[in-house]
């Protein structure tokens, strides 16, 4: 397809050129019903079955708790699958929506490891290394971690987090393991709405977008003295969570995704969800071509 969109682009260059004369008449005949048949294929390709599957995690392939893993949320490993929390404490007294500051603590919601365990998942479609995602990201791994806030401060400005980072492994079949640099349940707690209360409440009713990575070059440094909605800013409207750049790995795609904990580690890693960043939308190839199209449709009614 690569090829039909370059060699369409050309014949709506050269049918442009002033002066082309009967050359560039025909060229611009043939040039409409080159680039009517690739938008066609190509919004025809966009539909296909590959496009639609999930991009959350799909399947739990293998799980061990480890040792000192919460108590409570060792029970179901398929809490990992599907989407990130947006809203928590259903079982509870005290439900609300998933901030920041406010994470998710359901034992239906989250999934803990211990020190030496894992969890292992797969996806619909595998993981791939592409440098046009968000800043590079290619997959999100979402906790349930919160910012550190001063509570003798009416504004709440953030003093720190508290991270239990596990560490994120990817493979292309399940037994050659590569490390990434990124930490699950690190930095970036999740934010289930753009206008939910900081603590939950009021309710929102605009989703974050779980699909969008948070700028991985931000530091804890960035948000320390920033209020709810300073951090909201940062967030750029995203979920939240992990972001990870597989190029690392040296694969140029995984079809599994693991989190483990250290042997001997003091602290737990909770694990809410995995999300595989999806491919740039078709439309975003066809952009040149629709710009050419319009420029030869305005030249022919000048």
């Amino acid at each position: 397809m690569q090829i039909g969109i370059s060699a369409c682009l050309e014949i709506i260059r050269v049918a442009n050129v002033p002066g082309g004369g009967s050359q560039a008449a025909r060229l611009k005949r043939a040039s409409r019903g080159v680039v009517h048949g690739v938008i066609a294929t190509m919004v025809a390709m966009s539909a296909a079955a590959p496009a639609r599957a999930t991009p959350f995690a799909t399947q739990v392939l293998e799980y061990n708790a480890g040792v000192g893993a919460e108590p409570g949320y060792t029970g179901d490993s398929s809490v990992v699958l599907g989407s990130p929390e947006r809203y928590t404490g259903e079982q509870t007294p005290f439900p609300g929506d998933v901030t920041m500051f406010s994470s998710p603590f359901g034992t239906d919601e989250i999934l803990s490891i211990g020190a030496g365990g894992w969890v292992t998942v797969s996806f619909d479609a595998p993981l791939v290394n592409d440098p046009s995602h968000p800043y590079g990201v290619d997959l999100i791994v979402f906790g349930n971690t919160f910012f550190n806030l001063d509570f003798g401060d009416p504004n709440f400005p953030i003093v720190g987090i508290t991270p239990e980072p596990g560490i994120v492994e990817v493979s292309a079949d399940g037994s050659d393991w590569r490390p990434l640099s990124c930490a699950a349940d690190g930095l970036f707690p999740t934010q289930g709405y753009l206008d939910s209360g900081e603590f939950g409440f009021p309710a929102g009713s605009i989703p974050t977008d779980f699909l969008k990575p948070i700028d991985p070059t931000l530091t804890i440094g960035d948000f320390v003295g920033l209020t709810y909605s300073q951090a909201l800013a940062l967030y750029d409207g995203s979920g939240g969570g992990t972001p990870c750049d597989i190029a690392e790995s040296g694969l140029a795609s995984a079809a599994f995704v693991r989190v483990r904990v250290p042997e001997g580690a003091n602290w737990s890693t909770e694990v809410d969800a995995f999300v595989r960043v999806p491919e740039p939308a078709t439309l975003a190839l066809l952009a040149p071509v629709i710009v050419l199209l319009r420029r030869s449709r305005a030249q022919r009614g000048r």
